[in-house]
């Protein structure tokens, strides 16, 4: 499986379908987005200061505080991915640790969302559930929890396999992610209600450019889905967490539980660090629990120039940034 997924691997793969249909629409943000590799780390830091708490450890306990304290829920991600080597393993899991330390010590919840290819998928299976196992005992004395996110197509056998393991072992402590795009996704659905152990989903649209044979191209399908897979595991007694900035789809969620209020018992929306801030702050004001995802640690560039490709007005910014000074740099 390692040189399959590797292979699927690129960075046309992590732009995702709504950044192509922006860049169809406008040649220049195409031409801004394509020359993101030439952006200094400088102005990469410092457009990207929206997106990710910073490189380290003291940076994100910074953010958590302040959002927790304006009442949000959190969950904490080390930014790390595609690790085939034992020792990186070993050295993701040990910062994850330290991470849970922080959070300890700082009073912040303790909700942490982990890659399998950072615990070792890519490596192997026994390697991520030991990996995974090791976090989850580390974090269940203080009530936490530990989000097993979703990658590309490749990984989704695998990744479930995992899961399915994990969460018969470990109940509430451990969740899931699916994507809406993915065909498969209602099956997957079916199987994981299947199961007596209790399932947590984080649901959201996909960010990987998958094959027409295997996932919807169509946003209204891909939205379609989202909905449809969430009532379905809202109704089977699932807590979900829908993770979307798409005000259109948020507001026919909103109206899901405005139908059945039973089920914000268990549920929540979920949003990215430094995006649909005002949106966020919405459906905060009308008691629905919002949990910010919060990123950080030294491998942030790559997150930041996806963030960037997806917003090609900061995009923009960044090019310009080369010619200009650090005061003269206005990001709105």
């Amino acid at each position: 499986m390692r040189a399959s997924v590797l292979a699927h691997r690129d960075d046309a793969n992590i732009l995702g379908n709504p950044l192509l249909a922006t860049i169809a629409v406008n040649p220049l943000d195409r031409f801004f987005v394509l020359a993101m590799p030439l952006v200094p780390k400088v102005i990469l830091r410092r457009l990207g200061g929206r997106y990710v708490a910073g490189a380290n450890l003291s940076d994100a306990v910074v953010v958590g505080k302040r959002l927790q304290a304006s009442g949000y829920r959190l969950t904490f991600d080390i930014l790390g991915e595609a690790v085939s080597d034992d020792r990186e393993v070993r050295a993701a899991v040990s910062e994850y640790m330290e991470l849970s330390e922080a959070l300890r010590e700082n009073g912040l919840e303790m909700n942490l969302s982990c890659k399998p290819t950072q615990m070792g998928l890519l490596t192997d299976s026994d390697l991520c559930w030991d990996s995974v196992s090791a976090l989850i005992e580390a974090v269940s004395p203080d009530h936490g929890f530990i989000r097993f996110e979703m990658e590309d197509s490749p990984t989704t056998d695998a990744t479930l396999s995992i899961y399915d393991k994990l969460r018969s072992r470990f109940g509430n402590d451990i969740g899931c992610v699916l994507q809406s795009l993915l065909r498969r996704t209602d099956e997957d659905v079916d199987k994981l209600l299947e199961s007596p152990h209790p399932l947590n989903v984080r649901m959201v649209k996909g960010i990987y450019i998958e094959p027409e044979s295997i996932a919807y191209q169509d946003p209204l399908e891909i939205n379609d889905s989202f909905l449809r897979n969430t009532k379905k595991l809202l109704a089977g007694g699932s807590f979900v967490g829908a993770a979307t900035h798409d005000e259109s789809l948020l507001l026919e969620l909103l109206e899901m539980l405005e139908l059945n209020p039973s089920w914000k018992e268990h549920f929540e929306f979920q949003m990215l660090l430094g995006v649909g801030e005002n949106l966020r702050r919405r459906c905060l004001e009308r008691g629905i629990p919002v949990r910010v995802y919060v990123p950080f640690g030294e491998q942030w560039i790559p997150y930041v120039q996806r963030r960037l490709r997806k917003n090609p007005k900061l995009a923009r910014y960044a090019l310009l940034g080369l010619f200009k000074s650090r005061e003269q740099l206005k990001v709105g």
